[in-house]
């Protein structure tokens, strides 16, 4: 419905140029979701392009974080990367604090992903640091920051402060998403993983469930999301050692992978680390 609504408002030409960029990268966004990558890639190309010739630097700079985003999704950080710092550049210049803090947390996310701990946490800490020079933000901001200290706290080794900030993301995205959000299963499913270093198993896997269920009702079956919290499922399983289990879910991830990099998307890489 929302794609539909933003191709009838682009095609009937009433949009000045600033609007155009904004709904194709809303465009971007939707087909993002419903795991159209070609598509998406093509609609913040097209959003990109007609940003460029503006002086609006802050929406031009939130597509290009959102472009960045997709490439973190299909694996490709080295794109994601040059994306995201154009657009924290672009922040930097018009002193937007809170536009700094999404730029630096996105790229944080990235970094960590390429396993360059030491970049990725400081750009973590200047993300903290301007948010709180910042007019406003949002719980998303607050959500994405807590889900990084998260994730850094758990390749430290202090799980409980894994935890807890997983336990606080998931809180915000609840909140300001509703339960059943792709936000907040993800959510779920990283709150699950972390709680897995606490031998609390049994929790574990229900929690990591539950976010499952939750993406298999918002993603179609080949989304790298979803695959990549299957994947994530099944070492849970295989430390609660249900094998049996384990190999199925994971065989079944592996497949769908499989078939959708063949169709949709070559040059793409799944892994649990890129989402955080």
């Amino acid at each position: 419905m929302a794609i539909a609504r933003l191709r009838s408002l682009l095609d009937s030409r009433s949009l000045d140029p600033a609007g155009i960029g904004k709904a194709w990268d809303l465009l971007g966004l939707a087909f993002e979701d419903q795991g159209a990558f070609s598509a998406s890639r093509h609609a913040f190309e097209q959003s990109i392009q007609a940003y460029q010739a503006l002086p609006n630097t802050s929406d031009y700079a939130m597509a290009l974080d959102d472009f960045g985003e997709l490439y973190v999704l299909t694996g490709q950080f080295d794109l994601a990367v040059r994306m995201m710092e154009r657009a924290l550049h672009l922040y930097e210049a018009v002193e937007d604090h809170a536009g700094v803090a999404r730029a630096s947390s996105f790229l944080a996310g990235a970094l960590f992903s390429q396993k360059k701990i030491r970049e990725g946490t400081k750009n973590l800490n200047r993300a903290l640091k301007e948010l709180q020079m910042a007019n406003q933000h949002n719980d998303d901001d607050l959500a994405t920051l807590s889900s990084l200290q998260g994730w850094l706290a758990q390749r430290q080794g202090d799980v409980p402060a894994s935890v807890s900030n997983y336990q606080r993301s998931l809180d915000l995205l609840r909140q300001n998403h509703g339960e059943e959000s792709t936000f907040t299963g993800w959510a779920y499913v990283l709150l699950g993983q972390a709680r897995s270093d606490t031998g609390e198993l049994s929790r574990s896997l229900t929690e990591m469930d539950k976010g499952r269920a939750i993406l298999a009702s918002t993603l179609n079956n080949q989304d790298p999301r979803l695959l990549a919290a299957e994947l994530a499922y099944a070492r849970v399983l295989d430390r609660a050692g249900k094998r049996s289990e384990a190999a199925s879910v994971r065989s079944n991830a592996e497949g769908q992978w499989k078939t959708f990099q063949s169709t949709q998307c070559i040059h793409c890489t799944i892994s649990a680390k890129a989402f955080h």
